[in-house]
């Protein structure tokens, strides 16, 4: 949608904070459900208030190129000078609630869901117990990032992970990482997912074990690289041993709508699937030890000679509308 000019009028109310405007409130309660957490639209600084300090944070947040979720008013996805023009008439009792735009509609050129399956998490259909979100720590590098909760939202019948500043200025970035809460085995792994293209950054769906759970490291990936989303890296770790890496030309962008990954882990073999394909299978040093499953988005750092250097660009996002299981019969 093409974007209107700053009217003169807001750029006259933000000039004026600090004079008459500094007495001039909102008691506004326009909300947004994002997950399990509540967003206020409008309330950039999270006081319980919409007034002209939000107006005032979202001018410098204009400025630098990063927002809290609070300044997408319109929730189109991306904080601009429309986002800016709706908080004044809001302010100023011109309107009562903001316009929304019109959601994008992503297509979907994957296999069905296996309603079936032993472990069904269906994020169209909202929040599930069986999975949880990554929350207050790093994995240190290559992982350029703090894991945070509210980079890992469930919304607009998706889970959403996304790379963005980190606001609290204890990492670079923040990123988003979801992950079961138990631990699965022998059987078939699958996702629809919709990755992100930029370069310096990982789209993933792996399972996942290691020392941390006293456990050895284990690990079967699926990773797609932001710097060229028409191919899909394949790997897999047994007790830390890696080295198992191989890129499989998708033939199509995977950043443009969402497909189907898989794999079929077995005792003697890893079969990775997409859309329902085979696309390879390895059969050398199988990991056995069972794993969570988890997806994650985050931007690389020192490793420019694999993922490329990553640009600072904020925020991005992959989504993932469901995952499953199957245990072998």
């Amino acid at each position: 949608m093409k974007r209107k000019p700053m009217a003169s009028s807001v750029i006259a109310l933000i000039c004026c904070i600090g004079a008459v405007c500094c007495g001039f409130s909102h008691g506004g309660t326009a909300a947004e459900s994002i997950g399990a957490n509540i967003v206020q639209l409008g309330d950039l600084n999270a006081d319980g208030r919409i007034n002209v300090m939000d107006l005032s944070l979202a001018r410098e947040a204009l400025l630098v190129g990063s927002c809290p979720a609070a300044g997408d008013v319109d929730q189109s996805g991306v904080f601009d000078k429309t986002d800016l023009q709706q908080l004044q008439a809001f302010l100023l009792g011109e309107i009562t609630e903001f316009p929304t735009v019109p959601k994008e509609t992503i297509p979907d050129y994957g296999t069905p869901m296996n309603e079936n399956a032993t472990m069904v998490a269906d994020f169209r259909q909202g929040e599930t117990p069986l999975f949880f979100a990554s929350d207050g720590w790093t994995n240190g590098n290559p992982f350029n990032c703090g894991w945070y909760a509210e980079n890992a939202v469930i919304q607009d019948g998706a889970l959403h992970l996304s790379i963005d500043e980190d606001v609290t200025g204890q990492y670079s970035y923040s990123g988003g990482e979801y992950r079961t809460a138990s631990h699965y085995h022998y059987g078939y792994y699958e996702t629809s997912m919709q990755a992100i293209k930029n370069d310096g950054v990982v789209s993933s769906f792996f399972t996942y074990t290691g020392p941390s759970e006293s456990n050895p490291w284990d690990e079967i990936d699926i990773e797609i690289l932001g710097k060229d989303t028409t191919k899909v890296q394949l790997n897999y770790y047994t007790n830390g041993v890696g080295n198992h890496e191989y890129m499989y030309d998708l033939g199509f962008d995977a950043s443009e709508g969402y497909h189907t990954y898989g794999f079929d882990w077995q005792a003697d073999y890893i079969a990775w699937y997409v859309d329902g394909q085979e696309v390879y299978r390895a059969t050398e040093n199988i990991p056995s030890t069972p794993g969570r499953i988890m997806m994650n988005t985050w931007p690389g750092i020192g490793v420019d000679s694999w993922l490329s250097a990553y640009d600072g660009t904020t925020p991005l996002t992959a989504r993932y509308q469901w995952v499953t299981y199957q245990e072998n019969s």
